[in-house]
C-alpha cells in the first residue's frame, strides 16, 4: 500500500468524513492519521466544523417540522377556498337560475276573476259550449289550468309568472274565443258517476265567473261563432 503524504490526506479528508472515498483510499488515510497528529488534528477540526450543537438540530428540525406542516396547511387551506368558492359559485348560479325561472317562467300566480271578462257564451251546433274570455288587465296569460272537483264542479283557472308581462296580451289565452267539450269532461273523470254539474272561469275563492251548470240552456252560437270552431 502506498503511503500518503499528508498533503494529499488532507485534500482526503473531506471525502474520508463524508465516506464517499474507496475502501482502499480509507485504509490508506487511517494508516496514515495512526502516526500523524496534523492531519488527525485536521480531522478533528473538520468534525467540529461540520457538526452542530443539539440544540441547534433540535431547533432547525422544529422549524423544518413547522415549515413543512405550514406548507402541508397552506396547500390544504388553497385546495379548501378553492372548493368552497366553487361551491358558491355554483349555488349563486342555481339560485339565479331558479330565481329566474321563478319569477319569468313558472306559471304560478292565478288570475283574479275581476280581471277575467267572460261574454258570448253559447252552444255550437256540435253540443260543445262557447266562450269569449278576455283578460282585462292588459297582461298576458300563459296557462289555463282545469281542474274538477270531487262535487262534479270544474274551474278553469288562467295563470301567469310572479313577473307579468305585457308583451302579445291582446292575443292568444288572454283574448280569445274557446270552446268546452262537456261529453269528454265528463268521460275524464276518474268517478264516472259523478257528471259535472257547473263550469266556472276563474280562482275557486275568488268569486269565480259561471259559464255553465247543469239545466241552464244556453242560446245557440251565431254563425260567425259556429265559423270559428268548423272541424
Amino acid at each position: 500500500m502506498n503511503k500518503l503524504s499528508c498533503e494529499i490526506v488532507e485534500d482526503l479528508l473531506p471525502l474520508y468524513y463524508d465516506e464517499v472515498c474507496s475502501e482502499t483510499t480509507k485504509e490508506s488515510i487511517e494508516v496514515h492519521l495512526s502516526t500523524c497528529e496534523h492531519c488527525t488534528a485536521a480531522l478533528n477540526k473538520l468534525r467540529q466544523s461540520s457538526s452542530l450543537p443539539f440544540e441547534v438540530m433540535k431547533k432547525n428540525k422544529q422549524e423544518s417540522t413547522g415549515l413543512a406542516s405550514f406548507k402541508g396547511y397552506w396547500h390544504r387551506s388553497k385546495v379548501a377556498a378553492f372548493v368552497k368558492g366553487l361551491l358558491l359559485a355554483t349555488a349563486v348560479c342555481a339560485v339565479i337560475i331558479l330565481g329566474y325561472a321563478g319569477l319569468f317562467r313558472w306559471n304560478i300566480i292565478k288570475v283574479p276573476s275581476s280581471a277575467i271578462e267572460i261574454t258570448d257564451i253559447s252552444q255550437l251546433k256540435n253540443g260543445k259550449i262557447a266562450y269569449h274570455v278576455r283578460m282585462t288587465d292588459g297582461y298576458r296569460v300563459n296557462q289555463i289550468n282545469g281542474k274538477s272537483e270531487g262535487d262534479g264542479i270544474f274551474y278553469l283557472t288562467p295563470v301567469r309568472p310572479v313577473i307579468k308581462s305585457r308583451k302579445f296580451a291582446e292575443f292568444g289565452l288572454g283574448n280569445r274565443y274557446d270552446v268546452i267539450n262537456l261529453e269528454q269532461l265528463n268521460a275524464n273523470r276518474t268517478d264516472p258517476s259523478i257528471q259535472i254539474k257547473a263550469i266556472y272561469y276563474g280562482p275557486k275563492n275568488d268569486n269565480p265567473i259561471l259559464i255553465w251548470k247543469q239545466g241552464m240552456e244556453l242560446p245557440p252560437a251565431t254563425d260567425a261563432i259556429e265559423a270559428q270552431f268548423l272541424e
